[in-house]
């Protein structure tokens, strides 16, 4: 029996298989199948009512920065308006010291007393009232 053994494996090692390798069974590589991954669709991030609220608040802070800018412009607006009056009444006042200076200037005594000279007018006291402002 152990010269059978013998036999046999001195059969399956031959020289020729060795020296012809194209006779020889080739290894295969046992492909592992591939493994299909099913895409799960992807969960959402927000539902419709949670879209709707975020909708309605982006709106109402879309509204509210409109509003800012608008009344931001206004008051800007306003507050030009009130410095341009402001120089105006400053000239206005100016103008009203000068016109009082003036009269201050025109209504003395001196001058007076000279022009009634010239137009050879008489002084009466007893027709001289002092106004006081």
């Amino acid at each position: 029996m152990i010269k059978m053994m013998n036999d046999n494996l001195a059969r399956q090692l031959s020289p020729e298989k060795e020296i012809n390798p194209i006779h020889q069974p080739s290894p295969q590589i046992e492909k592992q199948p591939k493994k299909v991954h099913i895409e799960q669709p992807a969960h959402k991030l927000f539902t419709r009512a949670e879209c709707a609220v975020l909708s309605l608040f982006a709106a109402i802070i879309l509204a509210l920065a409109v509003t800012h800018i608008a009344l931001s412009m206004q008051v800007s607006t306003t507050n030009r308006v009130i410095q341009d009056i402001q120089s105006q009444s400053a000239v206005v006042q100016i103008e009203n010291e000068n016109y009082e200076q003036k009269v201050q200037e025109l209504s003395r005594y001196d001058r007076v007393y000279s022009i009634a000279k010239e137009n050879d007018l008489n002084m009466n006291e007893e027709q001289i009232r002092n106004v006081l402002k």
